[in-house]
């Protein structure tokens, strides 16, 4: 049975980084906010656990670059540390079978290529370039296969930037999405650097402590384990329907991924675009492993513990380990097509497939593990993919236009809104803030 008829100002659907950046603001502005979250805790895409011996790692989004102002403005302003990513010795890159140091050759062209096409690429709007039609048509796999002068360059490009950046295939992605991606972090060196880049540093105690603080902020205006189930707008007000509860408010903002957005109903129903955009826009399909050693056996070798390789379960992996060397922690990422394939294994199964593709890397000391733990965001009900979404082909011109365009007194945040750092907590941040300026505009 449905209680109550809360009136805040605005109502917000969830509590990820975009929700909780949207609240604070519309309340630094005088106005009256309830955030609804269907999890029983806040961060969306961000989760922390603690293990055993007092450490917290990250289950979910990590990492923060010096280029990313405004989580940097967060983290600040909460006084909350952050570490920088190890990275002394040597970076691996597993090509054709060898193992080298250095991005080969034929990759590093395609790197700069890329480079290259996103320069004039508007990215407020870029189904207008001139070529976004016919960049849009085409996957990244089907340009890296024209354009790879050896077919490992391809292997190697497609799984750094389709799976490192977008968390899925190069088939998965038109040219024109990968290439949004890549200049809204502000090019391939930026996104994919540790020293300098968007792996920069990490945030001690986890990031979601970032969420936790903002949360802290808003007090019992926060609302957990409330899915929103249904928005119905009336001339001059909005009702938001949760399992239990509905509130009426002058405005929504729904910061959740569009995969998760499209399952609401709208009454009336959504406009043709944005409903469609929903429908083309799922999350990106990650594993992220933690392998965890007493001995930090790779840094022995003079490795750094960053790899990128071109074949095998294992795309990535990054040397996660706490500065105080309690225990050492490689962090791994299994992406598209290998990510479902693992996802049809056992645990068990799952844990040697990715062991043994680690000692391809590091040799058989990788073995050696104290402890393994692997966590799968699109078996999540409240999130269905990470790191984020993004467009099939064809999408971005076809519904590029209702991303960010409000529906009535619906409003539109999350990271995929973002026009910088889209895909990033920075991101999400920036969305909330522009969703909470147009309500704030509207209302003066």
């Amino acid at each position: 049975m449905l209680t109550g008829n809360r009136r805040p100002d605005v109502v917000v659907v969830g509590a990820g980084f975009a929700g909780l950046s949207a609240a604070r603001r519309l309340r630094q502005q005088g106005l009256s906010v309830t955030v609804l979250e269907a999890r029983d805790r806040v961060g969306g895409r961000t989760l922390s656990r603690t293990l055993p011996n007092g450490i917290t790692i990250d289950l979910g989004g990590q990492w923060i670059g010096p280029k990313q102002l405004k989580i940097a403005q967060l983290v600040a302003e909460y006084g909350i540390e952050t570490i920088p990513t190890f990275g002394d010795g040597n970076e691996l890159r597993r090509y054709d079978g060898e193992l080298l140091t250095r991005t080969p050759e034929a990759a590093q062209a395609l790197f700069d290529r890329v480079d290259q096409l996103t320069v004039q690429l508007p990215l407020a709007a870029p189904w207008t370039h001139p070529q976004a039609a016919e960049w849009d048509r085409q996957t990244f796999a089907s340009w890296l296969q024209r354009e790879a002068a050896e077919p490992a360059a391809a292997r190697l490009v497609g799984r750094g930037v389709s799976g490192g950046l977008l968390a899925g295939d190069a088939g998965d992605h038109s040219l024109l999405q990968t290439l949004f991606y890549v200049a809204s972090g502000g090019g391939i060196a930026s996104l994919m650097d540790c020293e300098g880049g968007a792996q920069h540093e990490r945030i001690v105690g986890g990031s979601q402590v970032v969420a936790e603080a903002m949360a802290a902020d808003l007090g019992a205006a926060v609302r957990l384990d409330q899915p929103v189930r249904r928005i119905i707008q009336h001339p001059d007000s909005v009702t938001v329907v949760t399992d239990d509860e509905w509130y009426t408010a002058q405005h929504v903002v729904v910061a959740i991924p569009p995969v998760l957005a499209g399952r609401i109903v709208y009454e009336p129903g959504l406009p043709a675009a944005r409903d469609g955009l929903c429908q083309r826009m799922p999350g990106g399909y990650a594993l992220k492993a933690h392998a965890f050693y007493r001995h930090p056996f790779w840094r022995d070798a003079g490795w750094s513990g960053w790899a990128l390789t071109d074949e095998g379960v294992v795309s990535e992996t990054f040397d996660n380990s706490p500065p105080d060397g309690s225990f050492y922690d490689l962090v791994v990422f299994v992406y598209g097509a290998e990510a479902h394939l693992l996802r049809r294994e056992s645990p068990d199964r799952q844990r040697t497939l990715i062991v043994d593709n680690l000692v391809t890397l590091y040799g058989e000391r990788a073995r050696e593990l104290s402890d393994f733990l692997i966590f799968d965001w699109t078996a999540e009900p409240w999130t269905r993919g990470c790191f984020s979404g993004h467009l099939t082909p064809g999408g971005w011109t076809a519904f590029g236009p209702a991303l960010r365009e409000p529906v009535g007194r619906l409003h539109w945040a999350g990271t995929e809104t973002a026009v910088e750092w889209n895909g990033y907590l920075d991101g999400a941040i920036e969305s909330g803030w522009r969703a909470a300026a147009e309500i704030i505009s509207s209302s003066t």
